[in-house]
């Protein structure tokens, strides 16, 4: 399988051109030994040098060149107005992923949409179709997640996670957490149903105890709630689930801690979080956000079809699955 050069690689090539060891006796570079080296055909070599027609090899300029040719080189899909302004509503409004975009694409029209999931990341990436790579998540970045110590004020004679024994497979599980705002100044209450993905977000006056159950008692309160059995509540060892009695009491379940500093036991509300975080960066002061405006944010995210639950929202799943209980 051919591959196309990378920036990094141009730089490689860049280092590799200007080294003394792979010259010739007449001073010219050894294409040969170069092209080993990079894993590349020695014509592709010779291509790539020829790319900017002079004798000075810019790695910065010959990207540039890549990439201005890479565009008119894409066989553009002509779509009509209204699929445009489908596409732009559900992306840059929604920021629906390429593979949900595909998804509802067939839903709305009946049709398979014109290219694969691949090409349309590439038609972001290269600013197609009024498609802008900052509406993807991260911004069309890659991060590593770090292992960091939890140095947060910890809770004691708690129930451990363990002690759970909880079924993934049975409806009315809930994972919950909390996502803080500038300097910690503000933060939210994120709760999450395990099976059908279905949020619950609510804005708090402080990252206190006495906060987290009165968001509890305003998440019960929905209508939704009537007829469902809350089975349990996973979260982490943070100080403001101290008041953990209280929210046993207001749910009539048991609430299990996970251990310190282990956010991967409780990985459904994590990643719920980094939907939530695509809208509200960190960094977000969360004194400026309405609880509405979340809201409509939590409501995107619920709407959205998802391919782990069969395509379906978590709002269709969490309906369907409360009214058989």
């Amino acid at each position: 399988m051919f591959h196309h050069f990378t920036f990094k690689e141009r730089v490689m090539l860049k280092d590799l051109l200007e080294l003394g060891s792979l010259k010739r006796k007449n001073g010219q570079s050894n294409i040969s030994e170069i092209a080993k080296i990079l894993h590349k055909s020695r014509y592709t070599i010779k291509r790539e040098i020829k790319r900017l027609k002079n004798n000075n090899y810019d790695p910065k300029l010959a990207d540039d060149d890549y990439w201005e040719k890479r565009k008119k080189c894409i066989k553009h899909i002509i779509f009509s107005d209204k699929e445009l302004r489908w596409l732009d509503k559900r992306f840059n409004k929604y920021h629906d992923t390429p593979e949900q975009i595909c998804k509802n694409y067939e839903k709305e029209f009946g049709i398979k949409f014109p290219v694969c999931v691949k090409t349309l990341y590439k038609y972001i990436y290269c600013g197609l179709l009024n498609l802008s790579k900052e509406n993807l998540y991260f911004h069309g970045k890659r991060f590593k997640t770090k292992n960091r110590k939890d140095n947060r004020g910890k809770i004691t004679n708690y129930r451990i996670i363990e002690e759970a024994k909880h079924d993934k497979y049975e409806f009315g599980w809930f994972q919950m957490d909390t996502i803080v705002g500038k300097n910690h100044q503000s933060s939210c209450l994120v709760l999450t149903e395990e099976l059908s993905k279905k949020t619950f977000c609510k804005k708090l006056k402080e990252n206190s105890g006495a906060e987290i159950t009165k968001a509890i008692k305003k998440i019960l309160n929905n209508k939704i709630f009537k007829n469902i059995n809350i089975k349990g509540i996973i979260t982490d060892q943070g100080k403001e689930f101290s008041n953990w009695k209280e929210v046993e009491k207001i749910t009539s379940t048991n609430v299990y801690f996970c251990d310190a500093g282990t956010p991967t036991q409780k990985p459904l509300v994590e990643r719920i979080n980094r939907d939530i975080r695509h809208w509200f960066p960190k960094g977000t002061d969360f004194n400026n956000i309405t609880q509405q405006e979340i809201d409509w944010v939590i409501d995107v995210i619920n709407n959205k079809p998802r391919p782990c639950l069969q395509w379906l929202s978590s709002q269709q799943l969490f309906l369907n699955l409360s009214s058989h209980i």
